[in-house]
């Protein structure tokens, strides 16, 4: 997936299925955010994404991904 078309859902609910075929459930969130400033995993890797939970949380539930590992991204 091209990365202009998964940033235009960066905090919304969604469901994403990556290329090893694993499929995840969150709020999309972009490294780099300055919610996840505290968090070096989350905060310094260049274009990589990853799922919370909610909108309003810090827990990631996902692995990190880029852009080209999605196969497909639906909005809940």
């Amino acid at each position: 997936m091209k990365r202009e078309d998964l940033e235009r859902y960066l905090g919304e609910m969604v469901e994403v299925i990556i290329s090893d075929g694993s499929t995840y459930r969150g709020c999309l969130r972009k490294t780099g955010d300055q919610m996840f400033k505290d968090n070096p995993n989350l905060y310094i890797p260049k274009n990589h994404y990853f799922l919370t939970d909610t909108k309003d949380s810090k827990n990631c539930i996902s692995c990190m991904f880029r852009s080209s590992h999605v196969k497909r991204l639906v909005k809940r």
